[in-house]
């Protein structure tokens, strides 16, 4: 798996319900806003084309995708 294919999926220890998307090897160019709400805890690692389409598009444009919802509902993956 190349390092511009795969992303790494993260979850705030303080919240959650917070999730973000990243570029594997890539969260310290995250904005402030968005890793200042950790620490956060490495929950697995995969493919972008695997990713659902909205993830795949916030990524692109962002950088990441910052997500809230509950555990059992983070579903990524298409």
């Amino acid at each position: 798996m190349s390092i511009l294919n795969s992303l790494q999926t993260l979850r705030s220890v303080s919240d959650n319900h917070v999730f973000v998307i990243c570029y594997d090897g890539r969260f310290d160019e995250l904005p402030d806003h968005v890793r200042h709400q950790g620490p956060w805890q490495g929950m697995h690692r995969g493919e972008i084309e695997k990713l659902k389409a909205n993830y795949r598009r916030a990524l692109a444009r962002d950088g990441y995708a910052l997500v809230r919802c509950d555990l059992a509902v983070f579903k990524p993956e298409a």
